[in-house]
C-alpha cells in the first residue's frame, strides 16, 4: 500500500508541474501578443495553436493532480476534491507549508495570467476595431477619391485593398 508520504510527494510533483505549465502559457500569451504587436499575422495560426497545445497539456496534468488529490483525500478520510488548504490542514510536518506554498504559487501564476489574457483580449480587440474602422473608411464615401483611376489604370474596388 502507498503511504500518505509518496502519496504527497507525487502531489507535490503534480503541482510543479501545474506551475511549470502555466508558466509556459503565460510564455506564449505574451509570444502571441508580440506578434499581434508587431503585425506578425501570418504567425500568429502558429502561436495561437501553441497556446491550444499548453491549454491540452494543462488538462492532462489536472487529471494526473485530481488523481493524486482523491487518494490523498480517501486516505485522509475527506470529500473527494479536497482544496489545497484543506489538505495542508491534515497533514503532518513540512506538508503543511510545502502544500500552502505551491498553492500561493498557483494562485498568483493564475492570476497573473489571467491579467495578461485580459489585456490580450482588450489589445487584441482595439487591433480589429481599428481595421474595421480603416476599412469602413476605405469602403464609405469620405473614400471617394481613393475609387479614381491612377496612373496604372487600377482602381480601388469597394472591399479590396
Amino acid at each position: 500500500m502507498v503511504t500518505i508520504d509518496e502519496l504527497l510527494v507525487k502531489l507535490v510533483d503534480a503541482l510543479d508541474r501545474d506551475i511549470e505549465l502555466l508558466a509556459s502559457l503565460r510564455y506564449r500569451f505574451i509570444v502571441l501578443g508580440a506578434l499581434a504587436g508587431a503585425d506578425q499575422s501570418p504567425s500568429l495560426p502558429i502561436a495561437v495553436r501553441e497556446v491550444e497545445l499548453s491549454f491540452e497539456a494543462l488538462r492532462v496534468a489536472d487529471l494526473v493532480r485530481a488523481s493524486v488529490t482523491a487518494q490523498i483525500a480517501e486516505h485522509l478520510e475527506l470529500e473527494a476534491t479536497p482544496r489545497l488548504d484543506d489538505l495542508a490542514s491534515r497533514t503532518q510536518g513540512a506538508w503543511s507549508e510545502i502544500l500552502l506554498e505551491r498553492r500561493q504559487s498557483l494562485i498568483l501564476t493564475v492570476t497573473n495570467i489571467q491579467s495578461l489574457a485580459n489585456t490580450l483580449k482588450v489589445a487584441m480587440g482595439r487591433r480589429v476595431s481599428l481595421a474595421e474602422d480603416a476599412l469602413a473608411f476605405l469602403r464609405g464615401d469620405r473614400a471617394s477619391t481613393y475609387r479614381q483611376s491612377s496612373s496604372r489604370g487600377g482602381l480601388l474596388v469597394e472591399g479590396t485593398i
